[in-house]
């Protein structure tokens, strides 16, 4: 549109030239010339007026819109949010209570029951102590296979039937028969001899030892409810 304009400009210049004999040629085209410097300068000026304006105007939508969009900025992912989940993360406030419970110290009641092997000895002095608290028994013997020893606490505790031996009168014989051979429980305390505490029921509870309440639960576990014998 410039060079269009400007050899417009030229040629009426060279036309004004030719019509205006009191003017020389010359003075004409340097008129031109300073024509076509000032429309340059404007026509630049333009430009430069528009490229303001119109960056302006970009600034001023770009501007809109970085305020329109900051809404969104609250409820960006990158945005903390409040989550009453803190709260069971927050350390424990130092005390002078240890964390684990005071009762993982062992006591006496924790220590473990034993089921030991039992020396002839102790039949003797069990069959004794038996013999004691029953004195019209005296040629009677442990029934084979069926004697119970352990220990729970620093307490011993045994269990046992009796037999007659080859020597025993017919009135023991009766005795034992109208007992059934039920079975027998003893303890003894350190320091003490055995005693006799208790027999089972006839008819025998199906618990076995685990009914009797003087032979703790956890060494009736180990003896199997002393019920190896029917």
């Amino acid at each position: 549109m410039t060079e269009d304009f400007e050899a417009i400009l030229q040629a009426g210049s060279e036309e004004l030239a030719a019509r205006t004999s009191a003017r020389p040629a010359a003075v004409v085209r340097t008129r031109g010339d300073q024509l076509r410097r000032r429309h340059r300068m404007a026509t630049a000026a333009l430009a430069v007026a528009l490229v303001a304006a119109v960056g302006g105007g970009t600034f001023a939508v770009t501007g809109h819109a970085r305020q329109a969009a900051a809404p969104e900025a609250v409820v960006s992912p990158t945005t903390p949010a409040t989550s009453t989940d803190e709260a069971t993360v927050t350390p424990k406030t130092p005390s002078a209570a240890p964390d684990y419970p005071a009762a993982t110290s062992p006591s006496p009641t924790s220590e473990p029951c034993r089921s030991l092997v039992v020396p002839q000895e102790v039949k003797d002095a069990v069959t004794q102590a038996y013999q004691r608290s029953q004195p019209e028994l005296v040629h009677i013997a442990p029934v084979r296979g069926t004697f119970y020893y352990g220990e729970c606490d620093g307490v011993f505790y045994a269990g046992t039937s009796f037999t007659p031996t080859a020597d025993a009168t017919e009135n023991e014989l009766v005795q034992l028969q109208d007992e059934g051979g039920a079975e027998k429980y003893f303890t003894k305390a350190k320091g003490s001899a055995w005693t006799f505490v208790a027999g089972d029921g006839f008819p025998r509870d199906p618990r076995g030892c685990a009914a009797i309440h003087e032979i703790p639960a956890r060494l009736a576990a180990l003896w199997g409810d002393c019920l190896a014998r029917p």
